[in-house]
């Protein structure tokens, strides 16, 4: 499972800064992704993340979950963990490995993550160019045992669609709605006007 832990917030906190986030790139997601929530102990927070998202997102999630908490004391408050399914920030021999994200810098100029692979093979990436190897990083790969931590926790849900919620008939009238779609609302529409001619008749003569 591919997911986020947070150190130092709330449930509800962090769904609002996830739902804050989502906002900033409206036209980036598919109105189906969803995001898992499970609150643990002492301010920790999981956050489930869809199969949909690659790499480049979830370090811009990280970095942003991180920059609310620049005030934490906390070394690695914000820290994904995922299977490594693209080749947008990482070479494509990487497909299939796990791989820790956390933030170096979240400073304007200076901005950039950590991504850590399991082999503890260590990249910065600062969202321009390509990812650069860090030499002797000291980082060793570890990852928390998450299936015991959120077994007996109920888990709250947040879908796209509902955070960024699409127009029903324009979403029907795009090039690659189905022929169904399309003709149900030239329909209404076509009656709706026809209705109103006639209307417009009676009324004049």
């Amino acid at each position: 499972m591919d997911y986020i832990k947070v150190n130092g917030l709330q449930k509800d906190e962090v769904i609002g800064l996830v739902k804050e986030w989502i906002k900033l790139y409206p036209h980036s997601f598919n109105p189906d992704v969803t995001f898992g929530f499970y609150e643990l102990t002492d301010n920790q927070v999981i956050i489930c993340l869809h199969d949909d998202l690659s790499t480049l997102a979830v370090s811009l999630l990280v970095i942003y979950l991180t920059s609310a908490l620049k005030d934490s004391t906390e070394a690695e408050a914000v820290a994904a963990y995922l299977t490594v399914d693209d080749n947008e920030i990482l070479l494509k021999q990487n497909y299939g490995r796990r791989a820790k994200f956390f933030a170096k810098s979240t400073e304007e100029d200076k901005t950039s993550v950590y991504i850590l692979l399991e082999n503890d093979y260590c990249v910065e990436y600062s969202f321009k160019g390509h990812a650069k190897p860090v030499k002797e990083s000291g980082f060793v790969y570890a990852e928390p045992a998450l299936a015991e931590a959120i077994e007996n926790i109920a888990k709250e849900e947040i879908c796209v669609g509902e955070v960024l919620p699409k127009n029903k008939v324009e979403k029907s009238l795009e090039p690659d709605a189905s022929p169904l779609q399309k003709m149900m609302w030239y329909l209404i529409c076509g009656a709706v006007g026809l209705g109103i001619g006639f209307l417009l008749v009676y009324l004049y003569f």
